[in-house]
């Protein structure tokens, strides 16, 4: 290869190295780690105290992330002495464990999704239960009363300041858990409950099937909706990568004050599909959102790769005043549920935000209608593999006036090579003079040599429209298709061990999909007529590869409709070469 091929192919590998570094600040790569058995405890310094939210502490209604109480307390919580009793809601999607400590909810089964060998769980193995109260005197020693119904579970409980707490959980049919809080001051003077802290719960990674897989912690940490826009912090707010997409030293406390001063409407905990919401009524909106992570850190700050990401949310709320005699009622509404777009939008105050489809561009536009026909398609053939097809098959049908242009732009130029390969002989050694020649050329002719790329500008929205949709649809998540065991995941066949561990790859993983969409991508090259600078054709000669290492760990639903998006666009290759090359005659001049 000569020097200039060189200087192309370096140019590929930069450009690659851009855009993967891109990808990895737009959706973090996983944090290897191993996979926590059922019932393990969390690490010695994930439960260290200082770190840990401490009971009867005072929270500020508007507190700065430094003083916050729960990331530097001043009193270690002593353990709770009272025995805890279990109680639980359940209904077809879901069972709720509740606990008598803090009249808290311990965790949430999703029934009707799996992981490994059993229920998907929510807020697994936390250090807080979720709704459990911090910052009310007494709140986490109260010696409940219980009262259960089969939709309800009521406990009743006294705080040492006088004050009754009545609190009622309801689950209705669906995801939704009603949390009712009652507080009664009987006394005679107005009693205060300081500035207080609800917990959502603790985000962790999910288990996947082989173990030279990693979950995908790209959407691992929390959600907020002020009143003004909608924010994601993820586990990167935790270890950033000091460069200008994601700049800062490592913290182990991110709060929503620091990104937006606005009160929140509502606060949700989450990994890639699945989330824990809390929304209390618009009258006592949230002051801030706290997100803390508790993992060990390297001699930096920054949490090792083998680590998992443990991350937990809180809603800080400000002090209430209770006057002599009278009651005051405080309403939540609790989502513990897949994320999916349809259920969480209807539930309205735009909770369908929590997707994130719209990220730095509006792509809602797209993926909410694509989302839909994706329904539609797997409610007709019950596959959501064909679902895909058939919905690859659509946008292909839209587009294919766009690639009917393009191809009778291909179809001119083709027909103007003979003469830049006369032009390219007759100045091979002045390149300068090829280019200024040949764009006159292209003038003199009316020849467009971008006409080409039309479908290609296109597809681009199409192509983040999907990857934003298919990566995190838990409609897809657990869906087999042909060999592919799961359509949210690689389709990995084949594994080896390397015994070597290379930039972070430990196996030889073999996945058909992305091999067969750059297998495509060849012979689309092959049968298109390659114009311009050789060095431009030898530099386009990599891309395929370059597409194979973009695609290669990415969801197989991705990769399945780019496979048959390639093989309809070869079809459409094979129509056009056998058209006749058009006659091209000159454009007039314009007079002077």
């Amino acid at each position: 290869m000569d020097r200039k091929g060189l200087i192309g192919v370096g140019i590929c590998l930069v450009l690659y190295i851009g855009l993967s570094v891109i990808l990895n600040r737009m959706y973090p790569p996983p944090l290897h780690h191993a996979l926590v058995a059922a019932g393990a405890t969390p690490t010695a310094a994930s439960a260290s105290p200082t770190n840990s939210p401490v009971a009867g502490t005072s929270v500020p209604a508007a507190p700065e992330p430094s003083n916050h109480p729960l990331a530097t307390p001043t009193v270690e919580a002593a353990p709770p002495t009272l025995p805890e009793k279990l109680d639980s809601l359940e209904n077809s999607l879901v069972k709720v464990t509740l606990s008598t400590q803090g009249a808290s909810i311990k965790q949430v089964d999703l029934k009707q999704h799996r992981e490994g060998d059993r229920d998907v769980i929510l807020n697994d193995q936390s250090r807080d239960n979720v709704m459990a109260v911090t910052g009310w005197p007494g709140s986490d020693k109260a010696d409940f009363k219980v009262q259960t119904t089969a939709t309800t579970v009521t406990y009743t409980g006294a705080m040492p300041n006088g004050v009754t707490w009545t609190r009622i959980y309801t689950l209705g049919n669906d995801y939704g858990i009603t949390v009712q809080d009652t507080l009664t001051n009987a006394g005679s003077t107005e009693a205060v409950l300081p500035a207080y802290t609800v917990s959502i719960g603790r985000a962790k990674p999910l288990q996947v099937r082989d173990h030279y897989q990693s979950a995908s912690n790209q959407y691992l940490g929390a959600g907020w909706l002020t009143t003004t826009k909608f924010h994601l912090t993820t586990v990167t707010a935790f270890n950033p990568g000091g460069w200008f997409f994601n700049p800062g030293a490592p913290k182990d406390m991110v709060t929503s004050l620091s990104i937006d001063p606005n009160p929140l409407r509502w606060l949700a905990v989450q990994d890639q599909f699945f989330a824990v919401l809390l929304t209390p009524d618009p009258h006592h909106p949230i002051a801030q959102g706290s997100f803390l992570c508790f993992n060990k850190r390297d001699e930096k700050g920054y949490i090792p790769q083998a680590d998992e990401p443990d991350i937990e949310a809180f809603a800080d709320f400000p002090e209430l005043h209770l006057p002599a005699g009278q009651s005051v009622a405080l309403n939540y509404a609790l989502y513990a549920g897949p994320r999916e777009y349809d259920r969480l939008n209807k539930m309205g105050d735009n909770q369908g935000e929590l997707m994130n489809y719209d990220g730095w561009l509006p792509f809602s536009l797209l993926i909410v209608p694509m989302l839909g026909v994706l329904h539609f398609f797997n409610g007709v053939f019950h596959s959501y593999g064909v679902a895909i097809i058939m919905l690859t098959l659509l946008i292909k049908g839209i587009t294919w006036p766009l690639q009917s242009i393009a191809n009778r732009s291909g179809k001119r130029m083709q027909a103007l090579a003979p003469r830049i390969k006369e032009l390219q002989a007759k100045y091979k050694d002045q390149p300068e003079k090829i280019s200024a020649e040949t764009m006159g050329l292209y003038r003199e002719y009316g020849v467009n040599p971008l006409g080409g790329c039309l479908p290609a500008f296109v597809q681009m929205p199409v192509f983040f429209s999907l990857f934003y949709m298919l990566q995190n649809a838990v409609e897809l998540r657990g869906r087999h298709f042909l060999w592919v065991k799961d359509l949210t995941q690689p389709d990995t066949v084949f594994s080896m061990p390397l015994g070597v561990d290379i930039f972070g790859i430990s196996h030889l993983v073999i996945n058909p999909l992305p091999v067969m969409v750059t297998a495509l991508m060849m012979v689309m090259m092959r049968m298109t007529p390659q114009m311009g600078d050789p060095q431009q054709q030898k530099i386009a000669q990599f891309m395929p590869l370059f597409f194979l290492f973009l695609f290669y760990n990415f969801a197989a639903a991705l990769s399945l409709y780019y496979v048959i998006n390639n093989c309809v666009a070869i079809i459409q290759i094979y129509r056009n070469l056998k058209k006749p090359l058009p006659e091209l005659a000159r454009r007039p001049k314009k007079a002077n």
